[in-house]
């Protein structure tokens, strides 16, 4: 057998020249770097939520989303496939940060109202400070099939926690309007929808609003404000 058909057969086989170990090797490094939370990966998920806060989904690019991480558009493909992936790591961490804003210490220790108080006012806030990520989340759910998942299952999750909280109090220290379950759907969409628009808002709009839901919400479970 000639050197060049060995060789050529090589190749074939993937053996002489490495190409086909060579390209497996690079996305299995690739992959590793996708799913791996490092330095990196979280100053190019925090360019991401800069960008789509400031500039808004569609006017965003991989482009915009590497230069504001003073990286490359290579690097930013190391770590996620695409603008829709990033978005929807921000979409995760959001979820994450809201989520983070029902668990209180010590809440069957405390009155209803303070844990409404409480709450409401961390929920909120938690919104405001992502500025208009809340309320892009909430419009790329209903055209993204991803982020709808990550969108509805955190809402099931509150509420699911909230009813369940309001359900497993003494009758007597509560009156709520309408049944929990119902009650709690439509006051997360109020603050939800109420506090998203309100992401570059004034402190003092800011402020209103959440007195404003705090107050509403006591009134419609029927606690006994101080």
């Amino acid at each position: 057998m000639s050197a060049s058909r060995a060789h050529a057969e090589g190749r074939h086989r993937g053996h002489d020249d490495g190409v086909g170990t060579t390209s497996d090797a690079q996305e299995r490094a690739r992959a590793n770097r996708r799913e791996a939370s490092g330095p990196r990966r979280e100053e190019l998920l925090a360019a991401a939520a800069a960008c789509f806060d400031d500039l808004g989904y569609a006017a965003t690019t991989v482009e915009l989303i590497a230069a504001r991480a003073q990286t490359s558009r290579p690097t930013f493909y190391a770590y996620l496939r695409s603008k829709d992936e990033a978005f929807l790591a921000v979409t995760e961490q959001v979820c994450a940060q809201l989520e983070s804003t029902q668990q209180l210490d010590g809440i069957d220790s405390l009155p209803p109202v303070t844990v409404l108080r409480s709450t409401t006012r961390a929920f909120a806030e938690a919104i405001f400070a992502n500025g208009s990520l809340v309320a892009q989340i909430d419009s790329r759910a209903g055209v993204d099939p991803e982020v709808d998942a990550l969108w509805s299952t955190l809402r099931r999750r509150l509420v699911r926690r909230f009813a369940h909280y309001l359900s497993g109090l003494d009758p007597t220290t509560i009156d709520p309007c309408v049944p929990p379950q119902q009650l709690v759907s439509m006051l997360s969409d109020s603050i939800v929808r109420g506090a998203a628009r309100l992401g570059h808002a004034p402190d003092r709009d800011r402020e209103q609003f959440i007195n404003d839901h705090i107050r509403l919400t006591e009134r419609a479970v029927g606690v006994a404000a101080d």
